[in-house]
């Protein structure tokens, strides 16, 4: 497990099966365009250590601090996960606020553009005109406030079916406003078969 605590650059809990850092090198040669995309000049310290444990499949648990680079740590390995010709939901970000949702969304598309990944964006109070048409475009990534995620899913407009990886971004935050409920119950909606999870 992955942490940084508020303040520091980062720390780890290693435990016997740790994987090691990567640094943009080690990258395969589509992430390390899509980094390139993004303008990094190089890895932050969060996506080293967190990237080869998404990557391989495990579920991880990340804390560390705003603007240190969680977003990329996320995008990096479901740009790396998803299969663009398979035009379904593959991946799901929750997000506790639209515009943090809209945030990650951007970065999204940004990261994913020249890699053919399609983003939808998904948040209530606003015309479902758009949501319903990336879903339509056959979008791998959904990001989203749970809202306007278990709106869609209520009303049989989004399928989880093919869901490989679920992020909870900022989850302590999602905790600390009371979305447990609406967690637990996107949930229900997942496949029945093991997800990764990270947090």
């Amino acid at each position: 497990m992955t942490t940084a605590n508020e303040g520091e650059e980062s720390g780890t809990i290693a435990a016997e099966s740790a994987l090691p850092p990567v640094t943009l090198e080690d990258l395969p040669p589509r992430l390390r365009a899509a980094v390139a995309r993004a303008g990094w000049p190089e890895l932050m310290p969060v996506q080293a250590q967190s990237i080869p444990y998404l990557l391989a499949g495990r579920d991880l648990m990340v804390q560390s601090r705003t603007g240190s680079g969680k977003t990329g740590a996320f995008l990096l390995p479901i740009l790396d996960r998803v299969q663009t010709r398979q035009a379904t939901c593959q991946a799901l970000v929750l997000a506790p606020t639209r515009e943090l949702a809209k945030q990650v969304g951007e970065q999204a598309q940004i990261v994913g553009a020249d890699a053919g990944m399609r983003t939808a964006v998904v948040y209530g109070g606003t015309a479902y005109g758009p949501q319903l048409r990336a879903f339509r475009e056959g979008a791998e990534l959904v990001v989203g406030t749970r809202g306007g995620v278990r709106d869609h899913l209520l009303k049989r407009n989004l399928s989880l079916h093919d869901v490989q990886l679920l992020v909870f971004d900022e989850a302590d935050r999602m905790l600390s406003m009371g979305f447990y409920p609406d967690m637990r119950a996107i949930r229900r909606y997942l496949p029945s078969r093991p997800v990764q999870g990270c947090m």
